[in-house]
């Protein structure tokens, strides 16, 4: 018997279809895997079993849960099943979490709404699910706003919040696209526990296929509304009988063609007049909370003495696990965040300790794409002002010269000119993504920093971007330092990895030495936990 039955959904927004016939069914104790590219609906089926589809939204079709009919359903039973019966972790955590609550009240407020629990009892079980999702509360105390920690940490609070009440079904919107690989390992082990524990049924929705061989049961491939292929998980993925499941399948594997050979050696560094980025013994530190009236701990040291260059051409990989300093590192290249020591020189210009007049010529030819696309945009302006924002630092363009880079860069991140007349909203959480990096690229600056610039990406789009990354690298020499937690991205890209823990760097080289030999055990322990789609099929 189906917990959830969703018979011939369709979804009209306006006078756009964007759902045709959806039908789909998880039972109790099942992983439905919901795969497909950046707009094709998938999110928008999650959003409909919950019922918080947009204003003008029209449904058809039915969708049953446990003998309840959704969309004939009254909102107050809605707001019952909501949080209690139905959980769902939300693709985007900065958007999901409010700003001004701490991380313990959202937890514990759907305990408290759902059961009456008291505000003490509420805070001891959201305690118990920070551990759960390895925040523990010594390190992450309740009391901690969302801004204050980083992008995969507040995944987990939002993992912790849609699963405090053990729901029955469990909607999770790409769970573990903002963490690092041993944290995801740890999250897809907690879901399945949560799986086999509770017989709770999953809808599982990724652009991973190495996650989803490895957890989901079943599979269903969706394309532009429609379910194009469905079936048990190992078979679809090692047959890929569907022309589009197989181009899915490939895209997951997709390695770019580079023109120019990697700078790897010596001699061509020796050969170069100097790197465009030298990095000494650099030091970023925060000042710690006052513990009573008078005693202040030393601060706390996220980034601790790291040395590197980069090279015009060259793409550094920087991975880590989530909080190691990997955003505050690339914070300080960018002039955001002072150094507490150590040297920072960018295209000969002192960025450490230079004024703000070398730091702003420094950052006409420095970018970034932020982890957080929505969270990176002013809502309130539309696409062409937000991705020409760069351009506001070259006043000898025109107008219509900033119109045109604007929509020659949408175009090529596989959006249209038209877009440009858009909102931020308006897209998905892929589009978003591509839309950051059309701002990055807008300018053609000779180093962008990408901070987990695939990440909210599914595999087509991925690799296009990547494509379009390398195409650019080796066009016009720009480098790039690519923060990233997947190892299979680092791996396609990048010619160099920096491995940080805590603040350092336990090992660095080139990526297919590093990942193939690794000799720190903090490097062992990354590359056997990253999904990968054939080993997963191979352990099946």
């Amino acid at each position: 018997m189906a917990l959830l039955a969703i018979r011939d959904l369709g979804l009209t927004i306006g006078r756009q279809p964007i759902l045709k016939d959806v039908s789909l069914a998880i039972e109790p104790g099942e992983v439905l895997g919901l795969v497909g590219e950046s707009g094709s609906g998938k999110s928008l089926t999650a959003l409909s079993v919950m019922r918080l589809l947009p204003h003008g939204s029209v449904t058809s079709g039915s969708i049953d849960f446990a003998g309840t009919e959704i969309l004939a359903a009254s909102e107050a039973r809605m707001c019952a099943l909501r949080g209690d019966d139905i959980g769902m972790v939300f693709q985007e955590p900065m958007t999901a979490l409010n700003p001004v609550k701490t991380i313990g009240e959202q937890i514990a407020e759907g305990i408290r709404l759902h059961t009456g629990a008291s505000r003490a009892e509420a805070a001891a079980r959201a305690a118990q699910m920070m551990e759960r999702v390895g925040l523990p509360v010594a390190d992450f105390p309740l009391s901690r706003f969302p801004h204050q920690l980083s992008g995969g940490q507040r995944q987990r609070v939002v993992i912790a919040i849609a699963c405090a009440l053990n729901p029955r079904l469990l909607i999770a919107d790409e769970p573990t696209t903002a963490l690092d690989v041993t944290i995801q390992a740890q999250i897809l082990d907690l879901l399945r526990d949560l799986v086999r524990e509770r017989s709770m049924a999953l809808l599982l929705i990724t652009h991973d296929l190495g996650v989803v061989a490895g957890m989901a049961d079943r599979i269903a491939v969706m394309r532009s509304g429609e379910i194009l292929d469905h079936g048990p998980a190992v078979p679809l993925l090692r047959q890929r009988r569907h022309p589009y499941t197989r181009r899915l399948a490939e895209a997951s594997a997709h390695v770019p063609t580079r023109r120019g050979a990697p700078i790897l050696d010596r001699a061509a560094r020796a050969e170069a007049r100097r790197p465009l980025l030298e990095v000494r013994e650099l030091v970023v530190q925060y000042p710690a909370a006052r513990r009573g009236l008078f005693r202040r701990p030393p601060p706390f040291r996220a980034v601790r003495g790291v040395s590197f260059d980069i090279y015009s051409g060259q793409t550094m990989a920087l991975v880590g696990e989530s909080g190691c300093g990997k955003s505050t590192l690339a914070r300080t290249i960018l002039g955001l965040q002072r150094p507490a020591s150590g040297t920072l020189v960018f295209d000969g210009l002192d960025i450490a300790s230079g004024d703000g007049q070398a730091i702003a010529a420094a950052r006409r030819e420095l970018q970034i794409v932020f982890q957080d696309p929505y969270g990176s945009f002013n809502p309130r302006h539309r696409v062409e002002r937000l991705v020409a924002e760069p351009l506001f630092l070259r006043p000898e363009l025109g107008r219509a010269e900033k119109q045109e880079r604007v929509a020659r860069a949408l175009e090529a991140v596989g959006l249209s000119a038209g877009d440009a007349a858009k909102y931020p909203h308006e897209f998905s959480g892929g589009q978003r993504q591509r839309l950051a990096i059309a701002r990055a690229l807008v300018n053609r600056p000779k180093l962008i920093i990408a901070d987990e610039p695939v990440s909210a990406l599914d595999v087509s789009i991925r690799a296009q971007i990547l494509d379009l990354l390398s195409d650019l690298r080796d066009r016009f020499g720009i480098a790039y330092l690519f923060i990233s937690h997947d190892l299979s991205v680092v791996r396609a890209l990048c010619d160099e990895v920096l491995v940080m823990r805590q603040g350092e760097f336990v090992e660095r080289g080139p990526v297919d030495e590093v990942f193939d030999r690794p000799s720190h055990p903090y490097t062992r322990e990354l590359t056997a936990a990253a999904p990968d789609l054939e080993r997963a099929l191979a352990q099946a």
